[in-house]
């Protein structure tokens, strides 16, 4: 995703007022960052995401999107390009889009005594993964920033990297146009969720929509349809990046995902309707 490289005076200054008020950046991972999976994590299951509920695409944001960008490439050994809505020309136009927020309870379905199936020998459980990115400024020494990528356990097949990657992998640099004393006071540990339940065409609904000069569908890898990423924090899963079969990897982190369960089948349908239908 290209870098946001527009950092005026004065948001700068209101930025680094509240990074400097947060205090000193992270530069381990804990036991914290492992997502609750518990059925108290999350208490809205369906969510979505709308063009006008969104924040600006800030530089921090965009740093975000190209740590996730500089991850799967390796993940999935392609050069794919993550996108954001503003690259596509969807920021001017309306959509919407519906997700399931991943299931999360996890548990074994019982068995009675004696009545069980024979046990089916099963891979080793799956392991969260820790990438270290220098991320060099514009001029001056990198900052090693980490994302720590967790298998989502629902999905109908775990992808194989959580079983043969080492624990840890320190990656290339990861180059910005920013300066030092911006990097610096940016987040330096994330972490996300990686979640393969979503539809080849799940944003369809964009189709219609997008700048279709932008596309290469031939050049969007298998692996990303229907990929979705989530950002988790302080035990909750945000919306992070989505893949499609026709457009890609697209960055929503910067738009606020909104509790569906207010909206009827009707009114959902409805609004389905006019996203295929309205000029």
């Amino acid at each position: 995703m290209l870098f946001i490289e527009a950092l005026n005076r004065a948001s700068t200054k209101q930025t680094d007022r509240k990074l400097l008020a947060r205090g000193k950046p992270r530069l381990f991972v804990s036991n914290k960052d492992s997502v609750d999976l518990s059925s108290a994590a999350h208490q809205v299951k369906e969510i979505h995401v709308d063009s006008d509920i969104k924040e600006p695409l800030t530089a921090s944001s965009s740093i975000f999107a190209n740590l996730l960008e500089h991850v799967l490439g390796y993940l999935i050994q392609t050069n794919i390009q993550v996108y954001s809505p503003e690259e596509l020309d969807l920021d001017q136009k309306e959509w919407k889009l519906f997700l399931q927020v991943p299931p999360t309870g996890m548990n074994r379905p019982q068995t009675q005594a004696g009545y069980g199936a024979p046990e089916v020998r099963q891979h080793p459980p799956a392991k969260q993964l820790i990438f270290h990115i220098p991320v060099k400024p514009a001029y001056g020494l990198a900052t090693e920033m980490t994302l720590l990528v967790s298998p989502h356990q629902g999905s109908p097949e775990v992808p194989s990297f959580f079983y043969n990657l080492p624990k840890e992998t320190r990656l290339p640099t990861l180059n910005t146009p920013y300066p030092p004393e911006f990097i610096e006071q940016q987040v330096t540990h994330h972490h996300i969720l990686l979640d393969q339940d979503g539809e080849a065409d799940q944003l369809s609904p964009l189709y219609a929509r997008v700048n279709q000069s932008k596309l290469e569908e031939d050049a969007i890898p298998p692996t990303v349809h229907g990929l979705r990423i989530w950002k988790a924090k302080n035990r909750v899963l945000t919306p992070a990046i989505l893949g499609d079969q026709r457009i890609g990897l697209v960055f929503i982190g910067h738009h606020k995902p909104l509790d569906s369960s207010i909206i009827s089948d009707e009114e959902r349908a409805r609004q389905a309707n006019n996203l295929y239908t309205k000029a």
